[in-house]
């Protein structure tokens, strides 16, 4: 009994952590250095990866909420391309934010479609808006930041964004798992090693792409929204949550060039506040019974 609980746990541990952190680091030294081809390709195949190994019913075309997840990653590369290749202000955004709506749309309308087709837009609506929110804040910063350093000084500044959401999903995951699904939480956690290995990866070859991070938070609001629609977490933790993927941002927006040394201060300031709020979170969600 106890042997097979043991290997229940790693086998768990190596699909949410392992085989996506892996997956991240081979398709990203792929795609960064040997293609040329856009690395932050590597986090979007290795949560795949982390999808195909956590949610065994994995289907396309999707049947389910979760299987929309490949078409949500189908859209962030879509989005990167239309915020990078189209030059007018006015149709970039609006092109976004169709697209940011579409992701949303797809992953709770299977959910929301018994509340009416209102109800479903309005939350593929408002989260749209949140996206859109997140990208303008980004926006001038990341056009500072997003070439390395032509000098052998490698830079944490272009990889911040990206940090910032894996740290935020890293935190969320125990607070989704325990509130109320542990798939949402496994597939968060999916996503944290996934980035952690595209991070790790463009740090050491100095690879990274402008827009980059806007894949991951579609990706990562999708879990945090469908863990309140779809697994009852409170709206106050799932706004939470949310909020905490802006520490990076509005800390990144209020710096000017950012050294090493100020990256690193924003890296903790993040963790501290995730960490501060997944504890209060965890606070709010823990079950009357036990758990085991």
């Amino acid at each position: 009994m106890y042997e097979e609980a043991s290997n229940s746990t790693i086998l768990m541990l190596l699909h949410t952590a392992v085989y996506p952190f892996l997956a991240a680091l081979i398709v990203s030294i792929v795609a960064g250095k040997l293609l040329r081809a856009s690395s932050y390709l590597g986090y979007l195949g290795g949560f795949i990866v982390g999808l195909g190994l956590i949610h065994s019913g994995l289907s396309f075309p999707p049947n389910q909420a979760i299987d929309y997840y490949s078409v949500t990653t189908l859209i962030g590369i879509a989005s990167v391309l239309c915020l990078t290749l189209i030059k007018s202000l006015t149709l970039r955004f609006s092109a976004s934010f169709v697209l940011f709506g579409l992701s949303f749309y797809f992953l709770l309308n299977p959910v929301l479609k018994h509340s009416g087709l209102a109800i479903s837009l309005s939350w593929a609506v408002s989260c749209a808006i949140v996206t859109l929110i997140y990208h303008l804040l980004i926006q001038e910063k990341v056009q500072e930041t997003v070439k390395f350093k032509t000098n052998n000084e490698r830079s944490i500044s272009p990889l911040l964004l990206p940090i910032g959401l894996m740290i935020t999903a890293g935190t969320a995951a125990p607070v989704i798992s325990i509130g109320g699904s542990l798939l949402i939480g496994q597939l968060l956690g999916a996503l944290g090693a996934a980035l952690f290995g595209y991070v790790a990866v463009s740090y050491f070859i100095k690879a990274t792409k402008s827009h980059s991070a806007i894949p991951a938070f579609l990706i990562l609001g999708g879990l945090i929204t469908q863990s309140h629609v779809l697994a009852d977490i409170p709206l106050n933790v799932m706004l939470m949550l949310v909020a905490s993927c802006f520490v990076t941002p509005l800390a990144t927006a209020l710096g000017n060039k950012l050294s090493n040394k100020q990256s690193t201060f924003i890296i903790i300031g993040q963790t501290i506040v995730s960490i501060l709020i997944s504890g209060l979170s965890l606070w709010l969600v823990w079950p009357e019974s036990s758990l085991y």
